[in-house]
């Protein structure tokens, strides 16, 4: 039996995939992006298998792991996601490819996703604040174990897609359970007074995030051509979106001084800069407290949208202000409103 079925990538491209089981075999291969051309490819790949099949079933029992990947990672980058995703997704899989000693796509087993994915629950973290002064290495969180599974649940489905294995083993591998999520942490009127007095040299930054919501990554490459009749216009880093929303007098009277170089922070153009300016941040807080509720650049932009939220600014606005895809994501903040506000709208 051979049946078409298709998908659709995040381009909005469709793409043709066989579905082929003869004798009790399955077989699924990308075949083509429209649907003559997979028609026929569907007929010439189900003559094969019939008339030829022990050619096909000793191409897909040799495909190397690392070739695979590379396969994956084209992909990926054709897709249109960040340079800094397609380089964690290929640390991800690399990691898995040393721990399997480079094998063959179908050597891969249930027992050896399980154990892999059991030894990275385990795993300790090294890299949290302050981890070198007080030995702070928690393992994995849930969240990270559970994106880091989807990596290789989708990496094993492109395979499956092309034919080069029937089944995923990552499917049977059980998630974390993760704590439901509670509010996020928000700057108060007294931290932002500690801060803007201990460090000055940042104060136009800290204003630029605390009042426009934006991403640092979007902020510190933000350059004069940013700035246009009183708008900010960017494409976002993150996700490639392009941003367009209306600047507060209190942020252009920031920027207009600035609009004569390359860039508007000439100051943060370099890692280490970034570095100092996130750790004059944190070094506000005590390190257990920074850790515990995750204080970072990017809590000016949790406490922008707490403070638009509670001028009764709608979840729609808001979530053309952060520039965020689904309103879903601009939800998690709209379940913590203060509750005069919600009792006034009541």
């Amino acid at each position: 039996m051979a049946r078409l079925f298709t998908r659709i990538n995040d381009e909005g491209v469709t793409r043709y995939y066989a579905d082929v089981r003869i004798d009790g075999t399955r077989t699924r291969k990308l075949l083509a992006t429209d649907y003559k051309s997979a028609q026929l490819a569907l007929k010439k790949l189900e003559y094969e298998l019939i008339f030829n099949p022990s050619s096909n079933d000793s191409k897909h029992k040799n495909i190397p792991l690392n070739h695979a990947i590379i396969s994956f990672l084209k992909e990926i980058e054709s897709s249109g996601v960040t340079d800094h995703r397609v380089k964690t997704i290929r640390l991800k899989l690399n990691s898995f490819s040393k721990y399997c000693y480079k094998p063959l796509l179908a050597d891969i087993t249930v027992r050896i996703a399980k154990n892999y994915m059991q030894q990275r629950a385990n795993d300790r973290v090294t890299n949290k604040y302050h981890s070198k002064q007080d030995n702070y290495c928690p393992t994995l969180s849930p969240k990270t174990y559970n994106q880091e599974l989807q990596i290789f649940i989708r990496f094993f489905n492109h395979c499956i897609e092309l034919g080069w294995l029937e089944n995923n083993p990552f499917t049977l591998v059980k998630p974390l359970k993760e704590k439901p999520k509670g509010e996020r942490y928000y700057f108060r009127e007294n931290d932002l007074k500690l801060l803007f007095n201990s460090f000055p040299q940042y104060a136009d930054i800290y204003n630029i995030l605390l009042h426009t919501g934006l991403r640092f990554t979007d902020a510190y490459t933000l350059c004069p051509l940013s700035v246009q009749n009183g708008y900010l216009t960017l494409q976002m880093h993150k996700t490639g979106d392009y941003l367009k929303v209306p600047l507060p007098r209190s942020v252009l009277a920031i920027l207009e001084p600035r609009l004569n170089g390359d860039y508007i922070f000439p100051e943060l153009q370099s890692e280490r800069q970034r570095i100092k300016c996130r750790k004059a941040l944190q070094s506000i807080f005590e390190p257990d407290f920074v850790r515990k509720n995750n204080i970072n650049l990017h809590t000016f932009r949790h406490t922008y949208a707490h403070n638009m939220l509670n001028k009764g600014v709608p979840k729609e606005v808001l979530q053309t202000l952060l520039g965020h895809r689904s309103i879903k994501t601009t939800e998690i903040y709209a379940n913590f409103v203060r509750k005069e506000e919600l009792e006034r709208w009541v």
